[in-house]
């Protein structure tokens, strides 16, 4: 997997301006140094988003939600990380290299990937061409016209037509014979067996390119539009097409601004269209197969509310049982998933063309949420008033209990279970199969803790976002120091800790990065004394990292960029909401860095010379060196400084 190298992300944050960026998506106002807003992740009233335009990151005091460009984009735009740092560098007129040179076969199956997503989308235009153009098109827009849909969003969706015959598209394009090999690696065109002849896979039929989540064309279904059959048919699996992960749809819909935390999950093409036309854009649709647990992991990613929609007839309870069966293991706590089982002869597309999609909203208010459906599904034929019932349904359930994700959820899936039962919840855990426990050597408890940051792996798959900063928040009178708080010189152990958040002022280290994320410069123009790195001051490891990057990035928003790039620990989480205050004077700032140089340089003599006369009998030139060094020291802290 070629990578993107941190040195083109900090360049492309550089270039980036974060205010411009989300004011284009998120209006916001001017207040003193900073931007504000309402918060887009989260609903409230009163503006608690913050845009800092100096250190170009975001905060909400709300959710706590926090990052730069990059992390913005993820999170709004529902993008992976590479697909957010490709817009940013289109924005900045950047192109996005590799950190290894290309090889030859690097090369060869880029294009040929390349040339599969190229053929693609001219048969995509050569199909919505022939729904304008074609001799029998009437067929085909009478079709659409009679379902409701509009010139509009067939054109959104961009909706073609196969023409009848064999050779429409082989001719159409002007397929070579490594054209027509290409066509048929596309799942464009089939081949007999007996005969070896090619002809188009897709005849006399609707067609509904599939795209993915970077829009591009990837497959097609088709509708026939006479007596044939299958009524519908879908591209064959490809290099670039794999429908157990693909769900139509989702492109449309993150194009469409829509910012529901809901996504509907229904079974066709058409109901897709139709809702989108009807104010439902949040809808997506799985392509002729069951939802798979690889559907399920990518709905997650989008939002936290799935719901799916299933005919009420026994073919649809069958699909929900398979879907619930796939979700589970998805399930982590906070996402919830509802089962919508329409009325007979409904589907999503008929009830918002008859009762508009207010019928639809209502419904989902009374949908089964996942657990009522588990329990009831396996409750079925049982008699929960006799103890054979409640036993049997244990027995059914237990399996169950442990496939989500999420703890709270499978804890709370074991409680209600315990309800129906009648048992206790310490007897259904015991009755749980024991796991053999892996042997692992004891951590010690961290709070809230953190997943790295991903490898900046650039493909097209999705890949997990930006760490979710800690938002514990720090007293409000100590955020940041004061200009007249002098650097403490007895260097404080951490402070002590309640229900996870540390309380307490901060510690000269961390005082110090505030200062540095205001005046990067500081740490190369006065750079930290040698053996800092062994002086027990509490957050030196922070401060050393932080003045590292300094000596790399000397704008305060290249700073930080750089330092959101990579997990830096709770302190410097914390932090983030402090260096939202505004900073000190620059002469100020200065005059705490250099003073706190000149304790840490008295710390680490004094450190030095005790360590030559722990050692027994010192080298006497060495020893009256430290000791002429910590009297120089010692004077020049106690001096004024210029």
């Amino acid at each position: 997997m070629a990578r993107i190298p941190d040195n083109f992300i900090q360049d492309l944050l550089a270039r980036t301006d974060l205010v411009e960026l989300i004011d284009a998506r998120v209006p916001l106002k001017k207040t003193g140094r900073n931007y504000s807003a309402c918060c887009p992740f989260h609903q409230e009233k009163t503006p608690s988003f913050t845009v800092a335009p100096d250190k170009q990151f975001y905060y909400c005091f709300g959710c706590g939600a926090k990052g730069n460009a990059v992390g913005f984009l993820m999170e709004y735009e529902h993008m992976n990380f590479p697909e957010a740092v490709k817009q940013l560098a289109s924005r900045a007129g950047m192109e996005v290299p590799e950190s290894r040179p290309e090889t030859a076969a690097d090369r060869q199956r880029k294009d040929r990937l390349q040339s599969l997503y190229d053929l693609l989308s001219r048969a995509e235009h050569f199909y919505a061409q022939q729904l304008r153009q074609a001799p029998e098109k009437q067929k085909a827009v009478g079709y659409l016209k009679n379902r409701g849909l509009s010139g509009e969003i067939a054109k959104r969706f961009a909706l073609g037509f196969a023409p009848p015959g064999f050779d429409n598209l082989i001719n159409g394009l002007s397929l070579t014979e490594a054209g027509l090999e290409q066509a048929l690696t596309a799942g464009l065109l089939v081949r007999r067996d007996d005969t070896g002849r090619v002809y188009d896979k897709f005849r006399d039929r609707i067609i509904f390119p599939i795209r993915d989540t970077r829009g591009r064309t990837i497959g097609f279904g088709g509708r026939v539009l006479g007596d044939g059959k299958p009524k519908y048919l879908n591209s064959p699996e490809t290099p670039v097409f794999h429908k157990g992960e693909e769900l139509y749809g989702l492109w449309e819909w993150r194009q469409s601004r829509d910012r529901s935390d809901r996504l509907y999950v229904v079974e066709g093409y058409m109901d897709v269209i139709a809702l989108h036309q009807y104010g439902v854009p949040n809808v997506v649709a799985t392509l002729g197969t069951a939802t798979t647990e690889d559907h399920a992991r990518k709905l997650f990613r989008q939002v936290d509310e799935v719901i799916l929609c299933f005919d009420g007839d026994k073919a649809g309870v069958r699909a929900a049982w398979r879907a619930l069966e796939s979700l589970l293991p998805a399930l982590d706590d906070g996402k919830q998933v509802r089962f919508l089982f329409l009325p007979d002869g409904e589907d999503p597309d008929t009830l918002v063309r008859t009762q508009g999609p207010e019928a639809l909203r209502a419904m989902t208010d009374k949908a089964d949420a996942l657990s009522t459906y588990l329990f009831r599904h396996l409750s079925e034929g049982l008699d929960l008033n006799t103890v054979d019932g409640r036993a049997r349904l244990a027995r059914l359930a237990l399996p169950y209990l442990d496939k989500p994700a999420g703890p709270v959820y499978r804890a709370l899936l074991t409680e209600e279970l315990a309800q129906l039962t009648r048992l206790d919840k310490e007897s259904l855990i015991q009755l749980k199969p024991v796991k053999p426990a892996p042997a692992a050597t004891p951590q010690p408890a961290r709070t809230n803790q953190q997943t790295s940051y991903p490898d900046h792996g650039f493909d097209s798959g999705d890949m997990p976002p930006p760490p979710d900063w800690d938002d514990a928040p720090l007293p409000d009178d100590n955020y940041y120091p004061g200009d007249d708080i002098p650097v403490s010189q007895d260097m404080p152990s951490p402070s002590r800790r309640e229900n996870g958040r540390r309380k307490g002022p901060l510690t000269m280290a961390e005082r110090l990065v505030l200062v540095l994320l205001d005046y990067p410069s500081l740490a190369e123009n006065l750079p930290l004394p040698d053996g800092v790195e062994r002086l027990p001051v509490p957050h030196i490891d922070l401060l050393i990292r932080v003045a590292g990057e300094c000596k790399k990035h000397q704008h305060p928003a290249a700073l930080m960029g750089a330092l959101m790039a990579h997990e830096q620990g709770e302190s410097f989480s914390q932090l983030l909401k402090a260096s939202l205050k505004p900073p000190m004077a620059e002469a100020m700032a200065t005059r705490l860095w250099q003073d706190a140089l000149s304790q840490l340089e008295v710390a680490r003599l004094e450190a030095a010379l005790m360590e030559v006369e722990q050692a027994g009998i010192p080298d006497v030139a060495h020893w009256q060196a430290l000791h002429k060094a910590l009297a120089e020291a010692r004077q020049h802290a106690r001096k004024p400084f210029d």
